[in-house]
């Protein structure tokens, strides 16, 4: 067996380690030299059948971005070439239009990655080709970026996407050591002349700087790899750091963060969490440096009664009391709404959430035997309500503050109405003297996600 196929081998085994045994192992396939030499590795194993690693089905997924005119030549020559191989083929065309502003190289890279991860299923490995000298390149890049630790780490070897995996199994090997198998199995490989266009950065290192590196430094793609295992080592320990800092001041929704639990913590890691909480746990694009110290001294630092926010991208962080609330800027405003309803089947809000009803003994909303129109609509101002055991009824805007709801939600809970008068406010509780009493039917009514 050749080393390279034993290195990827060895990879793969690693990887078996720690995620199930994959159903498929989905090679994204452009025809290049790389994954051309891996799609023939995988293909030797399959037939070898080691003991030690069940091999699943090979597919190879090749994507036709439309961007040269040899495109369409392209993917058939991949294809012809699984055939020979007798390998599961899938291809897939694009028809980019590259927005105005934007990087031809990462939007078709986004653009490949997305049309592959659609054609992946449950149990799925997806295969990548990426070597050590690839992964010394993305290490300087992002250093020349001036990213920290998590751009540092460059590619991981496996990453979990939901219910598939991402791997990198070639890591470990360099360029020459691919070329060389590749030469001596006789493969015959695309070259994309984009890949000598030197306007992309990454050509630029390949052909202009990392040669003189070399030359100097001769183990350096090596070294520079050795690196980025290293930072994603500590990115590991930020993250696990992050996570307990997270468990610490969270509230009771992901969106939320107690900031007397972070007056405990460093600003370091007030920094750290605030990356985490809001990228990884909201999925929404994560501040920069000075974006979060603006909000650790504008939102955070605020005085008590403030209700400061501030926002980046498409992110709106907002204090209110000792809570910290992320979410996604919206351009709407919350709609002047209103909606009759019979309670017989749910009823859409405008926010995409729904009203659900069911009956309950004893509890609830009773409504009148001679009920007259049901509305269901959005607090307008003046609206009032009397809480079960009180004696006097209350606005509704005195009330939110007494619940803890923030400014901004309080006219986004959905409230029941018979006529004008506001019978339950959804989540919250129900008004006298419409609450079903011991041994009546009444109704719940709950929002549905």
């Amino acid at each position: 067996m050749h080393a390279v196929v034993t290195s990827i081998l060895s990879s793969l085994l690693s990887y078996q380690r720690l995620s199930p045994t994959p159903k498929r192992y989905v090679i994204a396939y452009s025809g290049g030299c790389d994954s051309h030499a891996l799609l023939c590795a995988l293909n030797e194993l399959r037939h070898e059948n080691p003991p030690q690693l069940p091999c699943s089905q090979v597919v190879a997924i090749h994507i036709n971005h439309g961007l040269h005119e040899q495109s369409d030549d392209w993917e058939q020559h991949c294809k012809l070439v699984c055939t020979e191989l007798a390998t599961d083929f899938i291809s897939t065309q694009l028809n980019l239009t590259i927005p105005k502003g934007e990087s031809l190289e990462a939007y078709a890279r986004a653009a490949r990655y997305d049309a592959i991860r659609a054609q992946l299923k449950d149990g799925d490995m997806l295969l990548l080709a990426q070597h050590q000298d690839d992964q010394a390149e993305t290490l300087l890049i992002q250093t020349l970026r001036g990213s920290g630790v998590k751009g540092l780490a460059a590619m991981p070897g496996l990453v979990c996407y939901g219910s598939t995996w991402q791997a990198r199994p070639m890591l470990s090997l360099t360029q020459i050591e691919i070329e060389e198998y590749a030469k001596q199995q006789k493969i015959n490989w695309i070259n994309d002349p984009s890949n000598d266009d030197e306007k992309f950065d990454r050509n630029y290192l390949r052909h202009q700087v990392i040669p003189k590196l070399k030359q100097r430094w001769p183990a350096m793609s090596k070294t520079l790899s050795r690196v980025a295992r290293h930072q994603a080592d500590t990115d590991q320990l930020i993250t696990e750091l992050a996570l307990s800092d997270w468990h610490h001041c969270k509230q009771d929704e992901c969106t939320q963060l107690n900031i007397i639990g972070m007056s405990d913590l460093s600003q370091v890691r007030q920094k750290n969490l605030l990356r985490f909480w809001i990228g990884e746990q909201n999925g929404l694009p994560m501040p920069d440096s000075k974006t979060c110290q603006l909000l650790i001294d504008q939102v955070i630092s605020a005085s008590v009664d403030a209700e400061p926010e501030l926002r980046w991208a498409d992110v709106m962080v907002r204090r209110y009391r000792n809570v910290l609330y992320v979410a996604k800027q919206s351009n709407t405003d919350v709609p002047i709404w209103q909606q009759s309803w019979d309670l017989s089947s749910p009823l859409a809000l405008p926010d995409g959430k729904s009203l659900n009803v069911r009956t309950a003994k004893g509890q609830g909303l009773m409504l009148p035997a001679e009920q007259a129109a049901v509305n269901v609509r959005f607090r307008r101002g003046g609206e009032k309500c009397q809480l079960p055991g009180r004696q006097h009824r209350h606005e509704l805007k005195k009330l939110m503050q007494e619940w803890g709801v923030p400014p901004w939600q309080r006219n986004q809970i959905p409230l029941i109405c018979v006529g004008e008068q506001v019978v339950q406010i959804v989540g919250f509780s129900v008004c006298e003297p419409y609450i079903a009493k011991p041994g009546q039917m009444g109704v719940e009514i709950y929002i549905n996600e």
